[in-house]
């Protein structure tokens, strides 16, 4: 469905959370379910992502009853999970399929893994060539979903680099790794977002860091109560509608403050963007807090390819807020967004420039030319934004609407539910949705 989106509202003082972390939802459930046992999931994250998630457990023969954001969850243990399932349906969700992959492989089920048309293009041969090494029984793969995964005779531990930075690579290691015979390590040349590991030493399990090479071995664990701390990479988009409103405080609260997740809170920082960070401790190997924002005159930033995995989820968002800051913005290395739920690279590109703002590609580097004036910009009339059935690009074109006298048109306002659930009562409270 259609959202149209006219101006922004006179907001100034504004308090409010987001739903529960995605990527740690996810891993709640997937490492969650290894052990035995019963346990409470709070504040999961219902999006359709995760709710993906929920099903494909359920269909491993887990017992899971939700009630609003809370989970009350039944396992049997990874052992006896059912060996023979049919088809497993991860969806649009990358995580789901590539985190269950591991769980599947070091579990010994035959069963079918499927997607949906989108899912279907992106590639898992990175996921599946480690798998096969540690004794994974894949059949027909041919680069992408659907999968056939026979049974197999163990898993074996294995010393993995990754080809490329890939939190999604390392957790299905690291769960195949902690289900199989031996210490597996992996390296990681560009450190990742670190949920997998700190998820499993909440359970209990031998995990250790050194330098760049992580090592986890099959350990006793047992189920424990997980709390999900509020997204960061939804509250960016009401973070970078702030910084874009006039004279609007907001307070996002409870927030995970996971140092690979708050590194776009460092560039927006570093872009002359008023923000402060409250913590308030450490929930299950996490720590939260609450992110005070304050409306900002901002400025251009180079932003290098290191740095690119750690905001991944956040350069549709930033490239918007780049748009209106004074000078160039430049993103390093993005050839990885081009093979995400959409080629977000094209959609950040073209979608900019329907609305007269300057970007280009070239050499794997997003450059994007600030429009930084006071008042808003010559575009009149409406912009209509392309979405290609992207929840972050439907979310960060959304927020135009605080600098623009156009109205602005999203597709398909329905597809941010992927992974913002109600995010239009969220964005509801910068802008004015007409429809």
């Amino acid at each position: 469905m259609k959202a149209v989106i006219k101006g922004c509202k006179a907001n100034f003082d504004i308090i409010t959370t987001v739903p529960g972390d995605k990527s740690i939802s996810h891993r709640s459930l997937i490492i969650g379910t290894i052990p035995k046992g019963v346990y409470t999931i709070e504040n999961y994250a219902m999006s359709e992502d995760c709710k993906t998630t929920i099903e494909v457990l359920k269909s491993l023969g887990v017992s899971i009853v939700s009630h609003e954001n809370k989970l009350l969850v039944n396992s049997p243990g990874v052992y006896e999970f059912h060996k023979d399932v049919e088809i497993l349906d991860c969806k649009n969700s990358g995580t789901t399929a590539r985190l269950i992959s591991g769980l599947i492989c070091g579990a010994n089920i035959k069963t079918k893994l499927i997607g949906d048309e989108s899912l279907s293009k992106r590639p898992m041969g990175r996921v599946i060539d480690p798998l096969e090494v540690m004794g994974g029984n894949i059949y027909d793969f041919k680069g992408t979903l659907p999968i056939r995964f026979e049974k197999n005779r163990g898993l074996t531990s294995i010393e993995y680099e990754l080809p490329v930075p890939s939190a999604q690579v390392k957790s299905a290691v690291l769960i195949a790794g902690f289900l199989s015979n031996g210490v597996t390590k992996v390296i990681e040349p560009i450190p990742t977002r670190d949920h997998t590991e700190n998820l499993f030493k909440f359970l209990g399990a031998r995990v250790e860091k050194c330098g760049d090479k992580i090592s986890i071995e099959n350990s006793p664990i047992i189920c424990k109560d997980i709390i999900v701390p509020a997204d960061p990479s939804s509250a960016s988009f009401l973070i970078c509608a702030a910084l874009l409103g006039h004279n609007i405080k907001l307070t996002v609260q409870n927030v995970l403050l996971n140092e690979s997740r708050k590194t776009y809170i460092d560039i927006l920082k570093a872009m002359g963007a008023s923000i402060e960070i409250v913590g308030k401790g450490i929930v299950n190997n996490e720590p939260v807090g609450d992110l005070v924002v304050y409306s900002s005159e901002l400025k251009g930033v180079k932003i290098e390819h290191h740095i690119i995995p750690s905001i991944i989820d956040e350069i549709p968002v930033l490239s918007v807020v780049a748009a209106f800051a004074a000078g160039e913005t430049v993103f390093q290395g993005v050839e990885e967004l081009k093979v995400k739920e959409s080629d977000r690279v094209e959609g950040i590109v073209k979608n900019l420039r329907k609305a007269n703002l300057k970007a280009t590609y070239s050499n794997n580097n997003l450059i994007i030319q600030g429009f930084h004036v006071e008042g808003e910009t010559s575009t009149e009339g409406s912009v209509s934004i392309e979405t290609n059935n992207d929840h972050r690009i439907a979310m960060a074109f959304a927020i135009l609407a605080m600098k623009l006298k156009a109205t602005i048109i999203i597709d398909n306002w329905d597809c941010s539910e992927i992974s913002f659930p109600d995010s239009k009562t969220y964005f509801s409270k910068f802008m004015n949705f007409m429809k």
